[in-house]
């Protein structure tokens, strides 16, 4: 579940889930308690990683990326980091904080549109 997680990432990923981003307190709020119809993880080790929500069931990775994340290394990293949970058989999705806040009604119809298709490949 935790794809040969490095063991310093689980103090790492508790200081995360106890220090959330605001676009992540709404997000959880609708991720948590299989609202979904699957089991979501906050601030889950992977790997070298630790990713913002995971469903395990589904292999399926939800960033939330802050302003950070438009300068162009950061950019470099969550390509490159994208590609490595790809690879290891994750299915990417990623929306900014201003999504999370402005439009969390279409953010969610997208995460249930994303977990229908991967369930239905999953089936065939």
């Amino acid at each position: 579940m935790h794809l040969r997680a490095y063991s310093n990432l689980f103090g790492y990923a508790r200081a995360l889930r106890n220090n959330p981003t605001k676009a992540e307190e709404i997000l959880w709020e609708r991720l948590r308690g299989n609202q979904t119809g699957y089991k979501f993880r906050r601030q889950h080790p992977m790997s070298n990683y630790v990713v913002d929500f995971y469903c395990h069931a589904l292999k399926y990775v939800i960033e939330v990326d802050g302003s950070i994340h438009q300068e162009a290394m950061n950019q470099l990293e969550d390509e490159n980091r994208d590609l490595n949970l790809i690879a290891m058989g994750c299915h990417i999705q990623r929306f900014t904080n201003e999504q999370v806040y402005g439009h969390i009604e279409d953010v969610m119809l997208e995460i249930h549109s994303r977990i229908n298709d991967i369930a239905l490949n999953l089936m065939e």
